[in-house]
């Protein structure tokens, strides 16, 4: 490759006390990629030794140190902007790439010119799926998603053998989760960056609907497979409620809505969301007393996650 050349593709990692996890993630994409492919890490400001140990055992990755933590946003905006790949691959650090999986993403992208943002398969570590893209948000969806009705009916044998995680719908692909996100440069240059404006979740959301918007296609790609820890990236210190902190969560969609769709909808969402999580936590107030004590002390303390996020959403 000549030096002016750009590489095909650019693999960026944002990480934050993450040291074990992004050195998996690192060694299984330069396991497979070509010669030529640019892996670019962004250490948020760690205090585990992550730079250190990436340059003690893989010299050739590019590292790039934010003296303190600036978010997860603000670190893959850093990576990407330095990035010189016709494809940019957005990796989470708990995210590892399964074998062969660069060889069909890169494929995706040079059949298809209208192919804008792909996404990967993502599994949990035992190998079961995880959703991995999907419709945009719906008011029905966002009831769902803070009633607790998502959770209740996911849990219901008979619904999962028709809706299974990590299999939407064939069309119905709009956006593909920032876990494993590939981005064609044109499209970077054009809408990028990616809003900082997120405190966790919905940046993926915000560029997938933007290149929708632009007509470009956003697509999950078959055999493009990424192990995902879901989750681990968060770290125990947000108080999160499972693997996502229903705060966080919740105020970014709503975010999302107002953004990308203005106030009237947003204030429609806002309050369809809060009736949702007031069902919740009255449910919640129900179950209160039953069971074991350490029962009840768990319940308590996750219904305060979601008392917060309720609030959060007035």
């Amino acid at each position: 490759m000549s030096p002016n050349a750009l590489p095909p593709l650019s693999v960026v990692i944002p990480t934050h006390n993450t040291r074990e996890l992004t050195l998996e993630a690192v060694t299984s994409v330069a396991s497979q990629a070509p010669q030529d492919t640019e892996i670019i890490v962004v250490d948020d400001g760690s205090s585990d030794g992550t730079s250190q140990q990436l340059a003690q055992q893989l010299p050739a990755v590019t590292v790039i140190r934010n003296n303190t933590a600036l978010g997860f946003s603000a670190s893959a905006n850093r990576g990407l902007s330095q990035a010189r790949g016709r494809i940019l691959l957005l990796l989470n650090s708990d995210a590892a790439l399964r074998p062969s999986s660069l060889l069909p993403l890169r494929e995706a992208f040079d059949d298809d010119p209208g192919l804008g943002i792909a996404g990967a398969e993502l599994r949990y570590p035992d190998g079961t799926p995880q959703w991995s893209g999907g419709a945009f948000p719906t008011l029905p969806w966002l009831f769902a998603l803070t009633s607790g009705a998502a959770d209740l009916a996911g849990a219901l044998p008979f619904y999962r053998r028709f809706k299974s995680p990590g299999t939407p719908p064939a069309g119905s692909i709009q956006w593909v989760t920032g876990a494993a996100m590939a981005i064609r440069r044109q499209v970077w240059t054009d809408l990028g960056p990616l809003d900082e404006g997120y405190r966790f979740y919905g940046q993926d959301l915000d560029l997938c609907r933007k290149a929708c918007d632009a007509g470009w296609r956003v697509a999950l790609i078959p055999g493009f497979v990424v192990s995902h820890h879901h989750g681990a990236t968060i770290g125990a210190g947000d108080d999160a409620a499972g693997v996502a902190n229903p705060e966080y969560l919740w105020t970014d969609i709503l975010r999302f809505v107002r953004v990308n769709d203005g106030p009237g909808p947003a204030q429609r969402a806002r309050w369809v969301m809060w009736i949702g999580a007031r069902l919740r936590l009255g449910a919640m107030a129900l179950a209160l007393p039953l069971g074991s004590r350490h029962t009840r002390e768990a319940r308590r303390t996750r219904r305060a996650l979601y008392s917060r996020a309720a609030k959060a959403l007035r």
